[in-house]
């Protein structure tokens, strides 16, 4: 396990990205200490640190990367991030049982918004209803993240509607993809689950003291990464797009959007993203079956609320839905 992110990483963050900079391909000490701000010895053991964590450095003649590792550290986070808030502050762990639960802890002890709980693995990963999220090691992203969102409870459930636009944004630069968003809390791609989000909140009447949104991406999975079972329902970019993908960038990608997505949506709420949203639906405009655990209720899904509520058209006539199980029929 691995404890907060220290200055020590905040340091090795820095001098990663004065490596990393494209002027000049080898870098001197004096180099090094200009671009990072930082002193020799510093330098010395942030580079150490960053060989540790498995990043090639080469030291003739100067400091240049040769190979940076397929896994998600605090430095490599860090470096060249662009979001600034989410991510700054990083608990990142080889195997944790789930992120979410981790986060819980966290939020309660006082950690600050924007802090991410991330696992290469999850032994207990979680999804909605109780079922399993699959997370096995080093092909994915599952990470949770606190936000203390100053909104009504009324308008969280738009909150997981959020996230997914902000997934869908990011994989959308990848070519010929057209994720969807599975309302209320699902992204696919061809009909098949790319992404999962799990919203989670503590409350006091109508106070929300904080929220842990549990996110899980299927990145690099073959397709023998998943059991049997999920092969047919279950799909990964890799597998969408026929190439591995650097999870490290994606996930600094989706902070970046996420930040300006939630920003917008704590001012404003939905009103400047019911059209993405809409635009992206995998069930609008279609026949559904919506269940509440036994119950289960049939309709034509004919809009989203300001809150992110499900419009559903019934014989009876237009209902409201906050939370359910959407299937086509």
């Amino acid at each position: 396990m691995k404890e907060p992110v220290k200055k020590t990483d905040i340091d090795a963050a820095a001098v990663l990205e004065a490596l990393l900079d494209s002027d000049r391909n080898k870098k001197s000490f004096k180099d090094l200490e200009l671009m990072s701000d930082l002193d020799r010895k510093t330098i010395k053991m942030c580079i150490e640190n960053l060989r540790e964590s498995g990043i090639v450095i080469d030291g003739r003649a100067g400091f240049s990367v040769l190979k940076i590792p397929d896994k998600i550290t605090s430095p490599l986070l860090l470096c060249d991030l662009n979001s600034k808030v989410l991510g700054r502050n990083v608990y990142s762990y080889k195997s944790l049982g789930s992120t979410n639960e981790a986060a819980h802890r966290l939020a309660e002890s006082g950690a600050p918004e924007g802090t991410i709980v991330i696992a290469e693995k999850q032994t207990r990963g979680r999804g909605r209803l109780g079922r399993k999220w699959h997370s096995p090691s080093g092909s994915g992203l599952f990470f949770s993240l606190i936000l203390r969102p100053t909104i009504s409870i009324e308008k969280l459930p738009g909150l997981s509607l959020v996230a997914a636009l902000s997934i869908c944004r990011v994989m959308e630069r990848i070519d010929n993809l057209e994720p969807e968003i599975k309302w209320p809390n699902d992204c696919l791609i061809d009909s098949k689950k790319i992404a999962g989000i799990l919203m989670e909140i503590s409350a006091e009447l109508d106070r929300i003291s904080y929220a842990v949104v549990g996110i899980g991406i299927n990145v690099n999975h073959a397709k023998k990464d998943f059991p049997i079972s999920l092969r047919s329902r279950a799909t990964s970019l890799a597998l969408a797009s026929g190439i591995r993908h650097d999870r490290v960038n994606l996930l600094k990608q989706f902070l970046y959007e996420f930040e300006k997505d939630y920003n917008n949506f704590v001012k404003y709420g939905l009103r400047f993203m019911g059209r993405a949203l809409v635009e992206r639906s995998s069930v609008l405009d279609k026949k559904i079956t919506v269940r509440f655990g036994k119950r289960k209720i049939n309709g034509m899904a004919v809009g989203l609320d300001e809150n992110g509520a499900l419009r559903l058209k019934t014989k009876d006539g237009v209902i409201t839905l906050s939370a359910g199980e959407v299937t086509l029929r």
